[in-house]
């Protein structure tokens, strides 16, 4: 029985948990190989994705638009003493600068989410 009472503890205090999240909408790849510098407008942009998460001034005729989507999980193990976390995903990041209405660069990046673990 002593022996029995330390390993139903260990248990009990023992746990894991899972969380799914999702933050933004997916970026369609296809319509990013459709924007061309200096002819993509604004009104193009927002037909294309909706409205950006983000604007930014960056002078008085340049903004930079940023749209984002991330969908992953994260586990977390925890242990009498220590704990465990992971982090696995998938996210989009498009970035524009905008010039009187028109686009004059972007970049788009499309991969896995860095894996953060934590012991």
């Amino acid at each position: 029985m002593k022996l029995l009472l330390p390993l139903v503890f260990s248990i009990v205090l023992a746990g894991c948990a899972t969380s799914s999240y999702t933050v933004g909408t997916p970026i369609n790849v296809e319509n990013v190989e459709k924007i061309e510098h200096g002819k993509t407008t604004t009104e193009n942009l927002i037909a294309m994705f909706g409205q950006p998460i983000a604007k930014s001034p960056l002078s008085a005729t340049q903004e930079k638009w940023v749209y984002h989507y991330a969908n992953g999980s994260a586990k977390a193990q925890s242990y009498i003493v220590t704990m465990k976390v992971e982090s696995l995903g998938h996210q989009q990041t498009l970035d524009l600068i905008i010039e009187n209405g028109l686009v004059v660069n972007h970049t788009f990046t499309d991969g896995p989410i860095q894996s953060i673990k934590v012991n």
